[in-house]
Order: structure tokens, then sequence, then C-alpha cells
């Protein structure tokens, strides 16, 4: 008897290892290493703050909106950044960041474009300006147009997500406070404030509704593949939110995903999913081990499907997939453009 114990015994602890080690197993994603990236630099000086990283319908660019308030066009190692467009505020001598003078006491003046997406049919470039609106831009670039500055009476104090219906032209972004602007961006997340919107600009109509308002947080956002909703990055709580354009829940909001890190923009991939970068995780240490998550991908159903790690200095603020597994990274803090390519067998591990 005492040795059928035994083995009992030996068989439940064996029974509960696996417990244990099945649900991490169960848990890992492949994970990209983005230690090693190529550099787009910025041109010298203080300049900094690529946020978000756009392609146009030839495929040229990236283009990028920077601290000075200007959309930046990359043209390749020969000639590096140029200028693509502007707001009517901008000036090099009012704009340019100084020691004595850092972006955060001009961009108010200036601007601060965050969210950059092509419309590809027409060339126009839209762009989330922070303390302008909604602006618009021709193709070829020059002084940005602006379309919506408050909606529904109220101002817009922290425009910062972008996309555009490729169907219909319309374009979707959000202001992610009604209280704080983009300089107080800290107190949007300390204080929980609930009062971002996720609105439409109607191309046809030049109308701009509000969709849902009493959002927490909303910051980055992208079109489904399907078109049918719009999944949004709420940064403060972690979470992606799932907006429903069409169907049966047409005008309802709801959980997509809980993330372990606080999201910023959010970027369609190749597969029907999203890649969304992270700023920082929720538990990260300033102290240990100098790697973080960067940012994850996450399939149609809201599942984790993929990460990509690095050192705890880069806080990315968008991911764009292009061809030839290149993935482009934004940053509103680093004075460049960074390149991570997946090495072949990370590629075939991609759902």
């Amino acid at each position: 008897m005492a040795s059928g114990t035994r083995g009992l015994g030996a068989t439940i602890m064996a029974a509960l290892l696996l417990l244990l080690i099945l649900p991490s197993a169960a848990a890992a994603v492949p994970s990209i290493d983005a230690r090693l990236t190529r550099h787009l630099p910025l041109p010298q000086g203080l300049l900094r703050g690529p946020e978000s990283v756009a392609f146009d319908a030839k495929g040229n660019g990236p283009y990028s909106g920077v601290s000075d308030g200007r959309v930046l066009k990359w043209n390749g190692d020969t000639l590096g950044w140029t200028t693509y467009a502007y707001n009517s505020d901008y000036s090099s001598e009012a704009c340019t960041a100084s020691v004595l003078r850092p972006e955060t006491a001009t961009e108010s003046h200036c601007g601060r474009p965050l969210g950059l997406r092509f419309h590809l049919k027409s060339g126009y470039l839209y762009v989330a300006d922070a303390y302008k609106g909604l602006l618009r831009v021709a193709p070829g670039g020059g002084e940005a147009t602006v379309l919506v500055t408050e909606v529904d009476g109220a101002p817009l104090r922290f425009t910062n997500g972008v996309d555009v219906d490729q169907v219909t032209g319309d374009v979707y972004f959000t202001d992610s406070s009604m209280t704080y602007q983009r300089s107080q961006h800290e107190m949007v997340t300390r204080t929980g404030d609930s009062t971002g919107r996720l609105m439409r600009y109607d191309l046809r109509t030049g109308k701009t509704v509000v969709l849902k308002s009493g959002i927490t947080y909303p910051n980055g956002l992208a079109l489904s593949a399907d078109r049918t909703h719009l999944v949004i990055s709420s940064t403060g709580p972690c979470k992606l939110l799932r907006y429903w354009i069409n169907g049966s829940k047409a005008g309802t909001i709801e959980l997509f995903a809980d993330l372990p890190g606080y999201p910023d923009n959010v970027r369609p991939d190749k597969t029907g999913g999203y890649w969304v970068a992270l700023h920082r995780e929720k538990t990260e240490l300033p102290f240990g081990v100098d790697s973080h998550l960067l940012a994850l991908r996450i399939n149609a159903d809201g599942k984790i499907v993929e990460e990509m790690r690095g050192p705890k200095g880069v806080r990315p603020t968008e991911i764009v997939e292009r061809k030839g597994g290149r993935l482009f990274m934004g940053s509103v803090e680093l004075p460049y453009v960074a390149v991570v390519t997946r090495k072949i067998k990370d590629v075939g591990l991609i759902n």
C-alpha cells in the first residue's frame, strides 16, 4: 500500500507540474528582437519625435510629423528627410527648438502632428495635429488646409489618431481629451480623464460628427480590413476597444483586448490583424534587464499572436508593416525612425 501511495503521489505531482507548465507554453508567442535596428536619422539639431509613419500610394516615404510642427518625407539615404508639409503658423525662426526654448514651449503655436494617413486614391494626406485639429495636405505637399477645429461647438483640444476609409474617403479621428492638451498628456492618464471623443469627417459633405464620446484616453485607431469596425487604443486603461460602424451592433463600443502596457497608435498588419505600439509596460521597472515590450501584433479576434522586444530607452508610438519583413517604428521621443527587419525564420511564424 505504501508503494502504491507513493506512485499515486508522484502521478499527482507530475499532473500539477504539467498544469503549471502548459499555460506558460500556450501563452508563448513569437518574439521579434528589435535591439539592432536601422535608423533614418532626422536632420541635426533638437528635432525629434517622428510619431506616426505613413507611405503614399506609390510606396514612397516614410512620411512623419516632427516636433517643430512639420511633416517630413524620407527620400533615401542620399537626400534624407525634406519638408513635405507645414501649417500656416510654421516658421523656422519661431519653431526651431533650442536649449533655452524646447519644443514643448512652442508646440501650441507651431503645432504637433501626431497621426498621419494617406487617402491613396486622391493622394491627400490627413494629419491629426494635437493643437491645430484635423488637417489635409494636397498631393505634392505644401501648406496644410485646416478641416476641423471643433465639433458640436466643442474645440478639439488633443487631436491624436487618424485613419481613412480607402473606399469612401471618410476620415476617422480621435480627440484624446476635452480637458487637457498634449503637453498635459500625463494628466489624462493620472486623472482617468474620460472626455475623449471618436469622430468621423464625411468627405462628401465636409461635416464632422461625434460617433462616441466619454471615452477614456482614446489614442490611435485603425479601420478593420472588412470596414465593419474600428479598433481604438485606450491608453490609460491599457485596452483596445472596438467600435462597430456597421451591422447589428452599429454605434456600440466594446472591449477588444486587454494589454500588458500602454498602447499608442494602431496600424493594420498583413493578415487582417493589427500592430499596437506600447509606450511602456504596466509593471515595468527602471532597473534590471534592459528589455521591454515595444509592440504587440493582435489578430482579428483580439488575441496576441506576436511581440516585439527592445531596449527600455526605446518607447515606440507606432509600428507600420511593409514588404520584405520590414517594420517601421515611430516614436514621440527619439530623433529617428527605426526600421526592424524580421529574420526569415520569424516571417515563417506569422499566422
